[in-house]
């Protein structure tokens, strides 16, 4: 193929997904099928009303838009809306001047984790007019500033946990032995002791590390014990959390201007948020994974989420990925002012908790 051919079919593809892109956008925006005039009058004089009919034609040929019904303009199809999120995603870049509007939102006084992620939730539910969500961090990532153990009963305790964020988390825990309360007491100020300032999964290495060298010479007998115990312990407590706790807000946006054909989306929603667990094991399953997902219509794994788009992104802590938050909604959404909000936020939330942990 010679030079000439490959840059006037590159010169074709650009502007047939320029196309795309304006219909993409004006569907968007007014949510009405979009004709060539339309989308020529937007073009204007770059490109002939014939020629946008012969691209529209083409797109609709390969899957990229379709036409509602006879007489019609004609909507984007999730394929297209795949094929323009593609397109966009590595040129997005968000003004300095949103940039800051949002970090405001931070600057104010936050003193724990679940003020950040409640915040993070609602800003991100009010600046798209979506289902804002955001999954908490794994508790092996939150750094321990107390331990309390209170025995509840025959092989049942329960563990209250102060972070250095101020959070507080109780687990109740089932034991597969039963330990008198005098020596959870002694367990508790062991890992106070010991660990104080430390993130859980320091925590539970160190205590892993001090049981394997229980037999050195150098290690004293009483340490050793409350080593071994307090890690039998952490490991309990560890196996009881909730990994599926999740902060959301939203949901009244489906309610507005609803259709008919709304309807089911809606109430598959309001029954995923009151389940909760497939939707945390959905983001928790993208962990490690920092960057922006996208997922469209029926890309979503989950059924539920057939007639809608969900927009994820990392946040971190420590150097590393610790939750995800994102946000579910119309497949007909604003896709790059999404993708930049949500990877905004992602960047706030991951500043704030660095802040409020030391």
């Amino acid at each position: 193929m010679s030079m000439n051919m490959t840059t006037s079919n590159n010169k074709r593809e650009t502007r047939k997904y320029r196309v795309l892109g304006h219909i993409v956008h004006s569907y968007v925006s007014m949510g009405v099928p979009v004709s060539s005039k339309m989308v020529a009058g937007i073009m204007d004089a770059d490109i002939s009303s014939a020629t946008v009919r012969n691209i529209m034609a083409e797109l609709e040929e390969e899957g990229y838009i379709e036409q509602p019904y006879t007489s019609a303009g004609r909507v984007p199809t999730e394929l297209g809306y795949r094929k323009y999120v593609n397109r966009i995603k590595a040129h997005i870049q968000f003004e300095r001047r949103e940039s800051e509007r949002l970090a405001e939102e931070y600057a104010r006084k936050i003193d724990t984790i679940k003020e950040v992620l409640v915040k993070t939730s609602y800003v991100l539910s009010r600046e798209l007019q979506s289902a804002g969500v955001v999954l908490w961090p794994g508790i092996e990532n939150f750094y321990l500033k107390h331990i309390e153990l209170v025995k509840m009963g025959p092989n049942t305790i329960l563990a209250i946990l102060v972070m250095m964020s101020n959070d507080v988390k109780n687990y109740v825990v089932e034991l597969k032995r039963d330990i008198h309360k005098t020596e959870l007491i002694r367990i508790a100020n062991f890992i106070n002791r010991n660990y104080s300032q430390t993130s859980l999964s320091c925590v539970l290495d160190g205590l892993k590390n001090a049981v394997r060298d229980m037999r050195s010479d150098e290690c004293r007998y009483d340490d050793s014990r409350f080593a071994k115990d307090a890690l039998f312990v952490l490991d309990s407590v560890v196996d009881e959390s909730d990994d599926d706790e999740l902060c959301w807000e939203g949901l009244n946006y489906f309610m507005e201007d609803i259709g008919s054909e709304e309807v089911n989306v809606t109430k598959n929603l309001y029954q995923m948020f009151s389940e909760r667990g497939n939707l945390a094991r959905f983001m928790r399953e993208e962990l490690p994974f920092g960057g922006v997902k996208v997922y469209i219509g029926a890309e979503n794994k989950n059924r539920m989420l057939d007639n809608c788009s969900v927009i994820t992104s990392g946040y971190s802590f420590g150097g590393k990925t610790v939750g995800r938050i994102g946000i579910i909604g119309h497949t007909r959404m604003n896709y790059s002012h999404a993708i930049r909000v949500v990877s905004c936020l992602s960047d706030l939330i991951s500043s704030k908790l660095e802040e409020i942990n030391y």
